[in-house]
């Protein structure tokens, strides 16, 4: 891997650990580009600007107690990082505990996630773990 590469990987390990096991909503504005794009996982699932990012995971916070993400895997290509790995939460609107598997793709500009792309299976959430609760 090359110095950038390497130095992606290691900022996507590090924004796992303090954004979403360490809930650091400061870290996570300091590495969102202004007009980062989110992507999924449904088509019509789209956060634009680090603001919306910021308000999406603030609402995870709210609906999910003790989450923690465990990173699997990380694989960085030029500009491109992608995470895979799994989550073990508390649902709090139904106390169920849940755990569920997911993989983001990361576009890194200048040191900044400038877009991503996220895929999990939200039928299994959803549908099987919560009995058909919705967002």
């Amino acid at each position: 891997m090359s110095n950038i590469e390497l130095a992606n990987a290691a900022l996507m390990r590090q924004y796992y650990e303090e954004v979403f096991n360490r809930r650091n909503l400061a870290f996570m504005r300091e590495h969102l580009h202004e007009d980062v794009v989110g992507h999924g996982p449904g088509v019509d699932d789209v956060v634009t600007g680090a603001e919306q990012v910021v308000e999406f995971s603030e609402y995870v916070y709210q609906v999910y107690d003790d989450y923690r993400f465990t990173v699997e895997n990380i694989a960085a290509q030029g500009d491109r990082v992608i995470v895979r790995g799994s989550v073990r939460a508390t649902h709090k609107p139904t106390g169920r505990a849940v755990r569920f598997f997911g993989i983001t793709e990361y576009r890194i500009e200048d040191g900044l996630i400038r877009e991503y792309w996220r895929a999990y299976d939200r039928h299994d959430l959803y549908e099987t773990q919560l009995g058909g609760w919705r967002p």
